[in-house]
């Protein structure tokens, strides 16, 4: 790799010259000119460091694109190794908070503090109308920032993720909200006479996530050994869309009590007189939950019931994913190994579970303490 030091006498700078290796789509000679320094040593400097760059294979060359046509065609590259719904959320997050908040700005010229007080902004008044963003929704804005930032770098477009150095706002862990065992069970009597109450039954006593309720098949559904296996799921992306759960850990197989076994089983009863009755109306879909016509119902539809059920039999108010919370902390309460309880909520690891449920295991912790300290003969 060659380069050289040249006097620009019409201004009274210096400038380099560096030959770059052939292009690699066109196969055209690449050439580096950098102009504006004050003396020699300085641009001797600067060209032993491109050179020295060049050739251990680091040289990024200075892009002029904006971070919003830089955006855009990442997420064009990114559309066919990407799940529906994850395109689909990095889409939103792009065009709806990143390329109106700094897209205007040159992805060579990002830095730490760029982004810092744009996450400050955010903050202020990032979202609709206005209202700020929470820290949690600024925090996930900026891992898909960082995750585009971080293929940049990978495709030599910048020297180093910004992102990765900017602090992002406080953020405040949340109660989490779940009912305790007397609530889920009062619940349940209250809408026991409820065309949906098998559903209601099921997540209570599984902890499925909503689109893996959603997109339970019959076919999966094991009512003699008790069992499921969650192996499809129907999640909201632009649309309603089907496919194969996010992690190997969320394809699981789970039991099932004898009681949600036996809701399942007049469930199932149920729906065979509602075929008989919509006759050449009915769409055979496959699919646990369905309507009086065979038709799945929108995943948001669902959490609409939820609400209207909750309300209904005048149970404390908590979301459709707190019935999948209330689910695992009942089974912590009740000594269910937390393994056990891993599995069964798809969760990666053992860590991720004692994580979002560490309020409980400190309660099972304390009562470990007590238990040996009366072992021991503790006053």
């Amino acid at each position: 790799m060659s380069g050289t030091v040249k006097r620009d006498h019409e201004r009274g700078t210096w400038f380099l010259v560096v030959d770059l290796p052939n292009d690699p789509t066109t196969g055209k000679r690449q050439q580096l000119r950098r102009r504006g320094f004050r003396t020699r040593k300085e641009a001797d400097a600067a060209l032993a460091e491109v050179v020295a760059d060049v050739n251990r294979g680091l040289y990024v060359r200075p892009t002029k694109g904006t971070l919003a046509e830089y955006l855009e065609g990442w997420l064009e590259t990114r559309r066919l190794d990407l799940r529906p719904t994850t395109l689909y959320g990095y889409q939103k997050v792009v065009r709806q908070r990143i390329i109106p908040g700094i897209g205007r700005a040159k992805v060579a010229e990002l830095d730490a503090a760029t982004l810092e007080r744009w996450y400050s902004s955010l903050i202020a008044s990032g979202g609709r109308g206005g209202r700020g963003l929470s820290p949690k929704t600024v925090a996930n804005t900026a891992g898909v920032l960082s995750v585009a930032l971080g293929d940049a770098v990978r495709l030599k477009l910048l020297r180093y993720n910004p992102a990765s150095d900017a602090r992002l706002p406080r953020r405040e862990r949340r109660e989490m909200s779940a009912w305790n065992e007397a609530d889920a069970s009062a619940f349940l009597v209250a809408v026991r006479d409820h065309r949906l109450a098998p559903m209601w039954r099921l997540v209570l006593a599984t902890g499925l996530r909503r689109g893996e309720l959603c997109g339970l098949r019959w076919k999966d559904v094991d009512l003699a050994a008790g069992t499921l296996e969650v192996a499809e799921t129907r999640v909201v992306a632009e649309e309603v869309v089907t496919g194969s759960p996010k992690t190997k850990a969320g394809s699981r197989i789970v039991a099932l009590d004898v009681g949600t076994v036996s809701a399942l089983t007049a469930w199932r009863k149920r729906q065979a007189v509602e075929r008989l009755a919509a006759g050449p109306a009915w769409v055979d879909r496959g699919l646990v939950f369905v309507d009086e016509l065979g038709e799945p119902p929108h995943p948001e539809t669902v959490t609409r019931w939820w609400n209207e059920a909750v309300a209904a039999a005048g149970a404390p108010a908590i979301r459709f994913h707190d019935a999948r919370h209330t689910a695992a902390t009942m089974a912590l309460r009740a000594g269910v190994p937390i393994k056990v309880v891993t599995q069964r909520l798809g969760h990666a690891d053992v860590a991720v579970t004692m994580r979002v449920y560490q309020h409980v295991t400190a309660q099972d912790d304390r009562a470990a303490a007590d238990a040996l300290g009366q072992a021991l003969g503790g006053s």
